[in-house]
């Protein structure tokens, strides 16, 4: 979806040529104007790569029965999610003043990944009959999460600080994949990271380990601060169709809590 920007110079000798067909050229341009701006490239190629796959993923779900209203708007939001895809275009994104396309990466002088305009934030809590050093050396074995959190299909550890993350996404749809580092990091106290340059789905996040009573219980709060599949547009989907990243993370908080409180998880 690379593009190139140029133009062609024009000779000495067509410059007099050009002032006098401004005037009949405005009239073009103002007519064509409004036509540009319902039509030009609005939405980042990354974005655009993903509402493909989730909007292909929602109109092969649609398809299985039983058929309902949700099939039908299931389609209906996949053909959208495609459509946008295909043409790089987002009529919301328009109405919104909003504009994902060709954005300045700053990454690399030391910004934060996660774009502030458009990010979600998203803070849970919950509290543990554990202590925070047990807790935090089962979540520490990055390769655990799979067993406690929902949508995580698998963690590959690459090494002490990096690892390669298999996420499942809407029903139907294709895993997402991502390259993930720790960031910071204080022994039974708060784990940080962030996604790597490149991750369709750009996050940071951290997860804090608070004793509590004398140590026998364990306050942990998980921060995640995400860019969503598909831009906002994607976000209010995944609300609309009950998989929105607040609650799946909860649940999952609550999954830790059951299997670390009866310790029939153990780390690998």
């Amino acid at each position: 979806m690379a593009h190139m920007r140029g133009g062609l110079r024009t000779p000495p000798e067509r410059r007099n040529e050009r002032v006098h067909d401004t005037c009949n050229a405005s009239g073009n341009e103002a007519r064509q104007h409004g036509h540009d701006e319902k039509t030009h490239t609005n939405v980042g190629e990354k974005e655009r790569l993903v509402s493909g796959l989730i909007g292909g993923g929602l109109l092969l779900y649609s398809l299985r029965p039983p058929f309902s209203g949700l099939s039908a708007l299931k389609a209906v939001l996949g053909l959208a999610l495609v459509q946008r895809s295909v043409t790089g275009h987002c009529t919301a994104y328009d109405l919104l003043g909003m504009n994902t396309h060709d954005q300045t990466d700053t990454s690399s002088i030391g910004r934060s990944k996660v774009q502030s305009d458009r990010a979600v934030k998203i803070e849970q809590s919950i509290t543990i009959q554990r202590s925070a050093k047990d807790l935090y050396a089962f979540w520490r074995q990055l390769d655990n999460l799979p067993t406690i959190m929902t949508q995580v299909r698998s963690v590959e550890l690459r090494d002490d600080r990096q690892s390669h993350w298999i996420i499942n996404t809407l029903p139907g749809a294709p895993t997402v994949e991502w390259d993930a580092e720790i960031i910071n990091e204080i022994e039974n106290e708060r784990i940080g990271w962030k996604t790597l340059d490149g991750a369709l789905v750009e996050h940071a996040g951290s997860v804090r380990f608070k004793p509590l009573n004398g140590g026998r219980q364990t306050e942990v709060t998980v921060t995640l601060q995400y860019d969503p599949p598909a831009g906002a547009i994607g976000a209010a989907i995944a609300d609309l169709l009950g998989q929105e990243p607040g609650q799946k993370i909860a649940r999952d908080l609550v999954r830790f809590k059951e299997a670390m409180e009866s310790h029939t998880t153990a780390s690998r």
